[in-house]
């Protein structure tokens, strides 16, 4: 197997770089990649549960290749929230969120995406052609033919139409810290359907999503932040267990909703 220790901008830096070195690069770039999605999937679909240890020799055994790309994947998957670190411990799984972590994680897109939404709304209104509503209606789409499981490796596909119109609104705003600042948060969002083996609320997903591109469509801002303040509030509404049922993550509870 290739020596993958060299990190892949350090590589391409290197003094003489040939194309079989840049080649090589690539190779190496693309087995962490492949070793991430792989834990990710690993992760999402319960291979491991919360809280489980992570030992990068025992991963790097079941994934087939070295302990290098596994301690890189690793190291991109806690900086989403899946996976914590502690120094006497190494790597784990990340706990399932609690209800409250829950509740906090959708005050904060509270806070920033109906921003978002008013934002892109104000600039695609000098869009003459339209070509930014076409696009936003594209994603809907998109998200409304993906598969709802059963299981991550099915539903994956939905999660990424379903984040992919939440990132082409924060594109929209052309506002490059309103795009990372979305971005902060995805993993933690992610973390929501590890409980799931089918993505329940797709419906009322993709009608709420649809209500946004409508007050876009319309060139009204406030009614774009309404519709998406309107839309992650249900989507708070249908993640919360109701009276007396346990809390995400306790025995007998349901699956969570995701925060979409």
């Amino acid at each position: 197997m290739d020596d993958i220790d060299a990190a892949p901008d350090e590589v391409d830096e290197a003094p003489g770089l040939d194309a079989a070195d840049a080649a090589d690069a690539g190779r190496r770039a693309a087995l962490t990649d492949s070793v991430h999605d792989a834990l990710l999937e690993l992760l999402m679909s319960r291979g491991v549960e919360p809280g489980s240890p992570l030992r990068t020799q025992t991963l790097a055994y079941r994934l087939g290749v070295s302990a290098t790309p596994v301690r890189e994947a690793l190291a991109r998957l806690e900086g989403t929230g899946l996976v914590v670190r502690s120094a006497r411990r190494g790597y784990r799984a990340a706990p399932l969120l609690s209800e409250r972590e829950l509740d906090q994680l959708v005050d904060v897109r509270v806070l920033v995406e109906p921003g978002i939404a008013a934002h892109a709304c104000a600039r695609a209104a000098a869009d003459a052609d339209g070509a930014f509503v076409a696009r936003l209606r594209a994603a809907v789409k998109a998200q409304r033919a993906a598969p709802t499981g059963p299981g991550y490796p099915v539903f994956k596909e939905y999660l990424r139409a379903d984040w992919a119109f939440h990132e082409l609104l924060a594109e929209g705003t052309a506002n490059p810290f309103m795009v990372r600042t979305l971005d902060a948060v995805r993993g933690f969002v992610q973390r929501l359907h590890q409980v799931e083996e089918q993505v329940p609320d797709a419906a009322e997903s993709v009608a709420e999503h649809e209500a946004v591109v409508a007050a876009v469509a319309a060139g009204d801002p406030a009614a774009a932040a309404e519709a998406m303040r309107r839309h992650l509030e249900r989507v708070r509404s249908r993640a919360a267990p109701g009276p007396g049922a346990p809390g995400p993550g306790a025995p007998g509870a349901p699956a969570q909703v995701a925060a979409r």
